[in-house]
């Protein structure tokens, strides 16, 4: 088995590739060009960054309905959008725009599983002008990291087998993303 990323165009797609190939074979196949129904043969999906919303992605929603609870998704900026919207929490539009952005995270549940062995505070890279409301997570979203300006910067469900995180970990602003993204390859 192995890992598939769905590309939703994004030029940070193929720098998680890299850092996931180190752990096991990856796949790339792009939002609006994959048969959901095949993603059944991979071990576990990656919802790539990308620009828009994720209302204007092929596919997406689609991808998390069929297989929220049965494989484990990560999703990475847009990818954490899609995850919260699917679930029923709100975005909002950000009056500064994070593009090139380095923050630091200051919060971390001691539950998480991404962030298990990390030191916090620690540094992440944004790229983003949307932004996922915590106040609109529902119960099964579990809020596990907020940057030191309050926004909420990674969620987790276990029983919908569900991660994600609005920085970029394959950023080279995000010094410790590489680890981040082998706690959850090791969580698989």
């Amino acid at each position: 088995m192995s890992l598939c990323i769905v590309d939703n165009y994004d030029s940070f797609t193929y720098n998680l590739l890299h850092y996931l190939q180190d752990f096991e074979e990856t796949h790339v196949l792009q939002h609006d060009e994959l048969d959901v129904a095949k993603l059944s043969m991979y071990k576990a999906i990656i919802l790539s960054p990308g620009p828009g919303l994720p209302k204007e992605k092929k596919n997406l929603m689609e991808i998390i309905e069929t297989y929220a609870g049965k494989k484990s998704i990560l999703g990475v900026c847009l990818g954490m959008q899609a995850i919260a919207e699917y679930a029923g929490a709100s975005l909002y539009n950000m009056k500064d725009v994070q593009h090139g952005r380095a923050v630091q995270i200051k919060e971390v549940s001691t539950h998480s599983k991404l962030f298990e062995g990390l030191s916090c505070p620690l540094q992440v890279g944004l790229y983003h002008s949307w932004a996922v409301d915590a106040n609109t997570l529902p119960s099964n979203l579990k809020p596990v990291a907020f940057s030191s300006t309050n926004h909420l910067m990674a969620i987790e469900s276990e029983d919908m087998m569900l991660s994600a995180v609005q920085f970029h970990p394959e950023s080279v602003l995000s010094p410790q993303g590489r680890s981040l993204l082998e706690n959850w390859y090791k969580s698989l």
